[in-house]
């Protein structure tokens, strides 16, 4: 009884290996047809894509050229010359744009320079401020009035005064 169980078991086995491989030779074969029909279309697709390129080359070769390359390149050049003249002329009218710009800005920081040195330098250091101040001390006014007078600083008219002494 057990050499049965056993035969019947080698039996039930070699059975399933057999339907195993079966599918799997039926599994791979579906997949041989499918990769073949998939060359046989690239193929066809292949030998119409060598023809097209055979036609194209035919066709290419009656045809001939109306120009010549250096007709081409004259052509080119004239075409990129005409569009570069009006970029050269708005360049030129950007750079005549900040150079007047430029002329504005340094006048204006001369006239601020200007501003600045007759806010810097004192009033008396001009001969008619000195003039004014020595006059006005001679006729007997004293020195917070000629400051007031002409106005200045108090310090101011004690300078010029001290200077003309000194002369």
């Amino acid at each position: 009884m057990n050499f049965e169980l056993i035969l019947l078991a080698f039996g039930v086995i070699f059975l399933i290996s057999l339907v195993y491989s079966y599918m799997r030779d039926t599994e791979n074969s579906r997949q041989i047809r499918f990769l073949a029909n998939t060359m046989d279309n690239f193929n066809k697709q292949m030998f119409e894509l060598e023809r097209k390129v055979e036609n194209i080359n035919l066709a290419l070769k009656k045809y001939k050229p109306q120009s010549s390359l250096e007709d081409i390149d004259k052509k080119l050049e004239m075409e990129l010359a005409s569009m570069a003249e009006p970029i050269a002329h708005s360049l030129n009218e950007v750079q005549s744009a900040f150079s007047h710009f430029k002329v504005q800005i340094e006048s204006r920081l001369e006239h601020v320079e200007d501003g600045m040195k007759s806010m810097i330098m004192p009033k008396s250091l001009t001969g008619l401020d000195d003039q004014k101040i020595i006059s006005l001390y001679k006729q007997g006014m004293d020195e917070e009035t000629i400051a007031r007078e002409l106005a200045l600083s108090k310090g101011e008219v004690e300078f010029a005064l001290k200077i003309s002494k000194m002369q």
